[in-house]
């Protein structure tokens, strides 16, 4: 993917995180927005990464998730 593609996934799951945290529970939130910290970092833009895992509430669950790795069940977005 390139690095813009990359980024507009990271915003779209941001987005989607912020949503669904009005009505689900917060793991989905914070799985959303560690899926969107790996787009970040995938496309390089280590300053939201930053943002993300500095966040007060969130952060610290996105950094675990993030040294945990991707897990085995998760899903690929591919192109067709």
């Amino acid at each position: 993917m390139t690095t813009a593609a990359l980024r507009v996934s990271g915003w779209s799951l941001l987005l989607a995180g912020g949503a669904a945290g009005i009505v689900l529970p917060h793991p989905l939130t914070t799985a959303l927005w560690t899926a969107a910290a790996r787009l970040f970092g995938r496309a390089g833009d280590r300053g939201m990464v930053a943002r993300l895992t500095s966040a007060t509430k969130f952060g610290p669950r996105i950094r675990r998730r993030l040294a945990r790795g991707p897990r085995a069940t998760s899903f690929r977005l591919s192109p067709a």
